[in-house]
């Protein structure tokens, strides 16, 4: 949800509309003067539906025509996000940043959240010769076998500790 409401948005694009003066609106409703640039851009292109927050997820043709329209057009990100109907202009720098870094390969859309957990079969990993094993399966297998050692030394050390409690005998306090 956005943090300001279409109803406050547009209310503060009408009083910049009347009156002018970016800081002077800005100061009477406390809030950013970017902002109210940013909301004026996109009612000026838009209308009021400029001003309604969108959450969407754009594919890397998108983005690189947003990049290639900025550079077409000698414009920074402000205006080509308004132009484009993008919440923020700091979205569109992410995306040149992504861009210049790795092309269009980095724009694509990544998975939202954790990634999955690989599935490996250690059972199967266990029953292959050792002779057939590449250098990470048998980095893998050590790996299992010193958290299976692990394992069984701290559960004989419970085991003990239990033993030990159960066979002290109880002091009288009398």
């Amino acid at each position: 949800m956005s943090k300001y409401s279409k109803q406050f948005k547009l209310k503060v694009v009408q009083e910049f509309l009347k009156s002018g003066g970016l800081k002077r609106v800005a100061q009477l409703f406390q809030i950013n003067h970017s902002q109210v640039r940013d909301w004026v851009l996109a009612f000026q292109l838009h209308g009021p539906t400029g001003l309604s927050t969108q959450y969407q997820r754009h594919p890397p043709q998108f983005k690189l025509q947003v990049l290639r329209y900025m550079a077409k057009h000698q414009i920074s990100a402000r205006p080509a996000a308004a132009h484009f109907g993008i919440g923020s202009m700091a979205t569109i720098l992410q995306w040149q940043k992504l861009y210049n870094g790795g092309g269009i390969a980095a724009l694509a859309n990544r998975p939202i959240g954790r990634p999955p957990m690989s599935q490996f079969n250690i059972k199967a990993l266990l029953k292959k010769p050792i002779s057939e094993l590449t250098p990470a399966e048998m980095r893998r297998r050590l790996e299992y076998a010193e958290a299976e050692a692990a394992y069984l030394k701290k559960l004989e050390a419970l085991a003990q500790s239990k033993a030990v409690k159960e066979n002290k005998p109880k002091s009288s306090l009398s």
